[in-house]
């Protein structure tokens, strides 16, 4: 299972929407926010292609903007209940949002949205990033507002490219929707020999590699052979030896402490493991 996320943003009015799931899968489009609570301010779930909606099964209520290939907005439909349908002709795509979240953003028909990933290099956010130390569940929308306009461009802070490696179903799925909230793109595999095609596809910052079932040397070998450094963090079950060593850290730990090894790791790329 692939789970990558996105910060969308309004070229027409220079501001930020959310930062996005992106669902442009068979499955994820069918499932969509099916299941789920709620959906937090400063979040949203671009559906690709999708000229339709529904809203069966869900429980609560969202606003929908229908996007055209050049993701120009088409139609806005706002605070869309449950077990209602929605649809545009011409959209190829649905940015389902927070209800009421497209008056908040100042989201108009005619507005042209656009998919980030990286700042320009020299681009400093306005607002602050999102604190390692914070609790697990902070909400994506401090990523928002790290957002200003400068001479006309959209600077911003820029999200980290994660890969998540491990045979752990439950902690990819965790890991994937966490760091997503913390404004990163992630990919996750359990399969160890797509670590390098995964990386050069995804353009990889850092490698989370859970060392629990699969052979950490190799992966980390791998890894390292690239000629583009990436960072690497190690994590594990409890009784892990490489815990024990210091070459590793529990995988289950707090979140905030995962998440300071990430930045860690990236900002010392090349380097095999981030000790905790």
């Amino acid at each position: 299972m692939v789970t990558k996320t996105k910060l969308i943003v309004n070229l027409t009015r220079g501001g930020a929407v959310c930062v996005s799931e992106l669902a442009d899968r068979p499955l994820p489009r069918m499932r969509g926010l099916m299941g789920r609570s709620g959906l937090p301010a400063g979040e949203g779930l671009l559906l690709s292609p999708a000229p339709a909606i529904h809203t069966a099964f869900m429980r609560f209520p969202i606003d929908a903007l229908f996007l055209d290939r050049e993701l120009r907005v088409l139609k806005v439909v706002e605070r869309l209940r449950p077990w209602h349908m929605a649809s545009e002709r011409r959209a190829r795509s649905v940015l389902e949002l927070p209800a009421g979240e497209s008056a908040r953003r100042g989201v108009k028909v005619d507005d042209r949205l656009e998919l980030r990933d990286r700042a320009h290099a020299g681009a400093e956010p306005s607002g602050p990033p999102a604190d390692a130390g914070d609790d697990a569940d902070d909400r994506a929308a401090t990523a928002v507002h790290a957002l200003d306009l400068r001479g006309g461009q959209l600077a911003r802070l820029r999200p980290l490219r994660i890969l998540i490696v491990s045979a752990d179903n439950r902690f990819r799925t965790v890991m994937s929707l966490l760091l997503g909230r913390r404004n990163c793109s992630v990919t996750t595999t359990a399969n160890a020999s797509r670590i390098a095609e995964l990386i050069a596809r995804e353009n990889t910052d850092v490698v989370v590699i859970d060392i629990g079932k699969l052979p950490p040397a190799a992966m980390v070998a791998t890894v390292d052979a690239l000629v583009r450094p990436v960072g690497v963090v190690l994590v594990g079950d409890e009784t892990s030896p490489e815990l024990s060593e210091g070459a590793a850290m529990t995988k289950w730990g707090p979140f905030g402490e995962l998440v300071e090894a990430i930045e860690r790791a990236d900002q010392h790329r090349g380097i095999p493991a981030v000790q905790p």
